[in-house]
């Protein structure tokens, strides 16, 4: 018989989770449970026996398991700011200037939302009007419209002072969420 495969090294892990589970029930209570014999189970808790037979781990391992490994990780899905991702043709067209006008846009407040169409409009483009995308709400074909009037260079420093205010938004919300 193979002795190195038949016996498990039992831990200092392990012999601290059996204490727990022994203060927790009673010694004979978990060697009913177990089937294991109390004499084994004194000797692997006061540390004088530091090798298991595979049989006895596996009748004292499944007790001993929710100790060892700690709670379960949760399964609900992390917090999000923001819309999730869209699917539209029209979406995958557009510019990444534009994908990002829009992701930014979608994070602001109400009034960060207005503040940001007035200011496109002081930009230059107070006569344009709103673009006519499908997959885009009436709010965000306004900015897209004016965004799309202006001139390339101020399309990027309007499109620059935009994230600045979407990310210090950003951080304020993870802030208040943790």
């Amino acid at each position: 018989m193979d002795t190195k495969n038949s016996h498990k090294k039992f831990s200092e892990d392990a012999a601290k989770a059996l204490e727990s589970c022994i203060n927790a029930f009673s010694l004979s209570e978990f060697s009913r449970v177990t089937g294991v014999r109390i004499e084994l189970l004194r000797r692997f808790i006061n540390r004088r026996a530091r090798k298991a037979r595979i049989e006895t781990w596996d009748k004292i391992y499944p007790t001993l398991k929710p100790l060892l490994l700690g709670p379960e990780p949760r399964n609900s899905p992390p917090l999000r700011i923001g819309s999730p991702y869209r699917r539209h043709l029209e979406l995958v067209d557009m510019l990444s200037d534009q994908k990002v006008l829009l992701d930014v846009f979608d994070i602001l407040s109400d009034a960060q939302k207005k503040a940001a169409v007035a200011a496109f409009r002081t930009a230059g483009a107070a006569d344009a009007g709103p673009s006519s995308f499908r997959s885009l709400s009436d709010e965000e074909n306004v900015i897209m419209g004016l965004f799309l009037a202006l001139p390339p260079d101020e399309r990027k420093n309007q499109l620059l002072a935009l994230v600045k205010t979407g990310t210090e938004t950003l951080r304020k919300r993870r802030r208040e969420m943790f």
